[in-house]
């Protein structure tokens, strides 16, 4: 094997400070490794070589023998010099799926790996990395509405405050009088709780003051000019950061079961899609061989009903009775504003 797979495999076998690791034990790790045709002398070479460039945190313990070799335990940062294209690609990935919610302090540490990642990516040679660089895209919508990008210096300082689990004081903006334009009103006292991305939408969990146990949901467009404050976040009794994830996910309301009976489109969006309501679901052909008949198992919530909206008229609901009456009723309705 090649020498520079045998120091970092070297790397990879030395323990962090207090422990530490003779020469003669590295020797026989890496010969049961697959490394042949190793000396001694060949790998304590390796070793004060690595030492030398004092990158990697490398240190030698001389105050006995057989020499005691371990890593700084102190020493925290990844070995950037040795990246690879691959570390490259995940670097540059984590930075664009999950910078948005990493902690300031983790941006910072990282920046230069980032930027690392960049030139790699830039000048890479072989065509398998920046092919697949050219070939894979993350869109959070596709929603034609505009959506206020949050503050990036307001979305920021609240992460650190969530890091530090400190309080912040913060402008947040308020609906609340009916019939009336939101007002901007200044609150103390807010514990920070949580971040939630959702499409584009970044969201504060939080609290306010320690004795109100009510939860609220701020979107970070709806905070400006916050403050940290030096005082410990109050955290709500009854507060599960897990529950509320969830809730972004399914409605905490059982819904009853129905037996959901449609026609389709054979080139309506659903069909298309291959789409599921349910495991049990079925699709057969119709007398008309532009639909198909599907049948599933769902739970009627809200958002059944918004999504079954949502494909118009390329469907028809045929079974239950009351969820066509409800379609029944809501045309009727449309066709009334309409006319």
């Amino acid at each position: 094997m090649l020498a520079f797979q045998r120091r970092l495999d070297l790397l990879d076998h030395i323990p962090r400070s207090p422990n530490k690791i003779s020469t003669r034990q590295l020797l026989d790790l890496l010969e049961s490794y697959g490394h042949e045709k190793l000396v001694i002398r060949k790998i304590q070479r390796d070793l004060e070589a690595i030492e030398s460039l004092g990158i990697f945190g490398l240190e030698v313990d001389k105050r006995s023998k057989p020499y005691g070799w371990s890593i700084n335990l102190n020493w925290k940062k990844l070995n950037i010099s040795l990246m690879d294209a691959n570390s490259a690609l995940a670097f540059s990935t984590l930075k664009e799926v999950a910078g948005t919610l990493l902690p300031e302090s983790t941006l910072d540490d990282l920046s230069a790996y980032f930027q690392k990642a960049d030139i790699i990516i830039k000048n890479e040679k072989s065509p398998l990395i920046s092919h697949w660089k050219n070939s894979v895209a993350l869109i959070n919508s596709n929603n034609l509405v505009s959506l206020p990008l949050p503050d990036e210096e307001a979305l920021s300082i609240i992460k650190q405050a969530i890091y530090f689990k400190k309080q912040i004081s913060a402008d947040l903006k308020r609906y609340l009088l009916a019939n009336k334009n939101p007002i901007w009103k200044r609150y103390q006292h807010i514990n920070p709780l949580g971040l939630i991305q959702r499409e584009n939408v970044v969201t504060l969990i939080c609290s306010i003051g320690s004795f109100h146990q009510k939860i609220y949901k701020f979107p970070i467009a709806f905070i400006k000019n916050v403050e940290i404050d030096d005082v410990e976040v109050s955290v709500p009794e009854q507060f599960n950061f897990e529950q509320i994830k969830n809730s972004y996910f399914s409605s905490n309301l059982r819904h009853e079961k129905i037996s959901l009976v449609l026609l389709a489109r054979k080139d309506s969006y659903f069909v298309m899609s291959n789409g599921k309501f349910s495991d049990n679901q079925t699709t057969i052909e119709t007398e008309n061989s532009e639909l198909v008949k599907i049948s599933a198992t769902v739970e009627d919530n809200p958002k059944l009903r918004a999504f079954l909206r949502g494909l118009g008229s390329s469907i028809e609901v045929l079974e239950p009775n009351v969820l066509r009456t409800y379609f029944k009723a809501l045309a009727q309705e449309l066709l009334t504003k309409y006319q």
